[in-house]
């Protein structure tokens, strides 16, 4: 816990709330139960180094507990009370069992730890009944017996659902269509600061935010010292403008700033911003200087953020980024294995397939799939079979496989081996556009209900004859596990056919 906790802690039975357990901290259970509600991350940002809180009998009010916050002048007291008065209250009274009374104060009004008491100590028995019989006549009508409300259960934090910053590197699934970014992401926990900025970049739906939070989890595992911040581009706007319009710019710079460890989602969202942009760029340069470690997430490559400025485009350059892309099947396989035994859901080997095969733009198909056939299989008592899983799944699979033009098959075979747009259409015979020919037919054959004379008349003017002779030769070719000529440079026909189909999917 990031907080510093006055709490006065009241020894007397009857003047702890109920819901802390005998000896512990009031202020420290609050300041505990507000960072589970608002998550690590948020809650280091807007109160981590420094909320201080303190509990003391309410006087004069209806509330049995009156709770005081005091927070950084660095931010106004008017934004936190608006931004977090109900998260705070709800806590509170869950902590203390009862209607509370919540007072924000500025910082420098902490008071003294009690004379002969400890700053996180409790105060002399007399003095805390005393303190507690002065405010009785005021909390309850003469004669009424104290309320002693529901104690909050030991065991709700211990059973809470874990959240995405639970998340473990060792747990993401590796293949051919991210091994360069799960590399750079190694690289970047186990050299903190030698290889920054790393920019992970991919279409949505690759894991890149999943990513990102295990780097956060793995670093902080590996040196529990570091603090570590996770923001999308858009929190990190929303947290800046409200720092901008208040007086809170200082405490948001040193909360982005102070950290070991940055990372920020959703990059392309900076483009257009100025202002935001300006101090995305102080940020980086600012943990730059200090070695610190920044990690990048974007659906488009360094080409592609343009926008945001030569200067961070080019500290983009100077480190490393690395592609992730649509995940292919023996990591779609393991997404699906992995889930399952999460969730202790027996799933045979031709379900995997049957998933990996059909559900196949992106890991949050396969996770709503995997759901779906949870849900059914406790809807029906039964276990998962292909059947069941057909039925429950049908509509899933054809939302998912979308409808395919030969243009679509022509585009994706250029952009997997580096082809001119006009390459696959014109008469050239030399085995660096022959062969890439040859598997544009086979695809289209496979992937469009195109007939064989309109696939032969795309791709060159050439007879349906040709077509069929293509496709032979391809299905020889994987027969063989022969390695092809494709652009200049020799494949692995399977790889190079996974490739394109990867291509197809990213769209």
């Amino acid at each position: 816990m990031t907080a510093e906790v006055v709490g006065r802690n009241l020894p007397a039975a009857t003047s702890q709330p109920p819901g802390v357990p005998e000896g512990g901290a009031p202020g420290e259970e609050i300041a505990a139960a507000l960072e589970q509600r608002l998550g690590c991350e948020r809650f280091a940002v807007w109160f981590g180094q420094s909320l201080k809180i303190e509990v003391l009998p309410a006087e004069g009010t209806a509330a049995a507990w009156a709770v005081r916050l005091f927070h950084d002048p660095g931010f106004t007291g008017d934004w936190l009370r608006k931004t977090f008065s109900q998260d705070v209250r709800e806590v509170a009274e869950s902590v203390c069992g009862g209607q509370v009374d919540i007072h924000w104060q500025p910082l420098a009004d902490v008071p003294p730890p009690p004379a002969g008491g400890q700053l996180n100590g409790s105060l002399s028995r007399p003095a805390a009944r005393d303190r507690q019989q002065e405010g009785k006549a005021s909390r309850r009508p003469r004669g009424a017996a104290p309320k002693q409300p529901r104690r909050r259960p030991k065991t709700e934090r211990a059973t809470a659902r874990p959240s995405r910053a639970d998340v473990r590197l060792d747990e993401f699934v590796v293949g051919a269509s991210n091994r360069m970014a799960y590399a750079a992401a190694e690289l970047a926990t186990s050299r903190m600061g030698e290889i920054s900025p790393v920019l992970l970049h991919g279409p949505t739906g690759v894991g890149k935010s999943h990513l990102l939070a295990a780097i956060c989890s793995q670093a902080r595992e590996q040196r529990p010292e570091l603090t570590t911040l996770v923001l999308s581009a858009e929190q990190f706007t929303t947290n800046f403008l409200q720092a901008l319009r208040g007086t809170g710019l200082p405490g948001f710079r040193r909360s982005c700033r102070s950290v070991d460890l940055l990372a920020i989602d959703d990059l392309q969202f900076f483009i257009g911003k100025r202002a935001t942009l300006l101090e995305l760029q102080s940020t980086v340069d600012s943990l730059h200087r200090a070695g610190k470690q920044i990690i990048f997430a974007s659906d488009r490559d360094v080409e592609g953020l343009a926008g945001l400025g030569s200067e961070l485009a080019g500290r983009l350059r100077g480190g490393i980024t690395a592609a992730i892309l649509p995940p292919d099947h023996d990591v779609r396989r393991g997404i699906v294995t992995g889930l399952a035994s999460r969730r202790r859901l027996d799933l045979p080997e031709e379900v995997v397939g049957y998933l990996a095969d059909h559900l196949t733009r992106h890991a949050r198909e396969l996770i709503g799939g995997v759901n779906r056939l949870e849900a059914a299989s406790h809807m029906l008592g039964a276990p998962v079979t292909l059947d069941l899983a057909r039925e429950a799944l049908a509509d899933l699979v054809r939302s998912s496989s979308r409808s395919l033009r030969l243009a679509d098959i022509e585009k994706a075979v250029c952009t997997a081996f580096g082809l001119g747009a006009a390459d696959l259409q014109n008469s050239r015979r030399s085995r660096a556009v022959n062969h890439p020919r040859m598997l544009a037919m086979f695809l289209a054959r496979k992937h469009t209900g195109a007939a064989l004379t309109e696939i032969g008349r795309y791709f060159g003017r050439r007879s349906h004859s040709t077509v069929i002779a293509a496709e032979k030769t391809v299905r020889k070719w994987m027969t063989t596990r022969a390695d092809v000529v494709l652009a200049d440079a020799t494949w692995d026909v399977e790889q190079a056919i996974r490739r394109v189909e990867d291509a197809l999917r990213a769209g």
